[in-house]
């Protein structure tokens, strides 16, 4: 059986919402979604990736979109990383056209991101959040969110 998720994260990869954000944040899921299995939340001390699970179907440069092979893709993201401080999204030379930029700023299809904080529905039993309801989780949540669909 596979799992379905929607994941929130923050714009920004270092931004934590207060307790009450987040209070209030699971509250609204659980309005939208109230035949989800779970709604969660995380707050790391490193930055991590959030991955679509097996809906990847590409990465590309977000400066000449040229397609990152798989290959090219973990380099980078094995440079980044590390063990005791997770991602570090520093800039980095890229194999398509020279630019440098971060894991962060390359496109992903479906999205991905990169975060210290996250909110979680789990098998929400709903398809994919309308972009008003985006934009309340944002106010609510005080700053702009990235959306992922993650198939596991």
């Amino acid at each position: 059986m596979s799992d379905h998720h929607i994941v929130f994260i923050p714009v920004d990869p270092h931004y934590l919402p207060t307790e009450d954000q987040i209070s209030r944040a699971k509250a609204m899921l659980w309005q939208w979604m109230p035949e989800a299995e779970a709604i969660e939340s995380a707050v790391s001390e490193y930055v991590q990736l959030h991955d679509c699970g097996s809906n990847f179907e590409y990465v590309r440069c977000h400066l000449c979109g040229q397609e990152l092979t798989i290959p090219q893709w973990h380099f980078l993201m094995d440079q980044d990383y590390d063990l005791e401080r997770g991602f570090g999204l520093t800039p980095q030379t890229l194999p398509c056209c020279g630019s440098v930029a971060s894991v962060n700023q390359l496109h992903y299809s479906f999205m991905q991101g990169f975060s210290r904080f996250s909110l979680t529905a789990i098998n929400p039993r709903t398809g994919a959040v309308s972009p008003q309801q985006t934009e309340q989780l944002q106010r609510l949540l005080g700053h702009p969110l990235l959306v992922i669909y993650c198939h596991v």
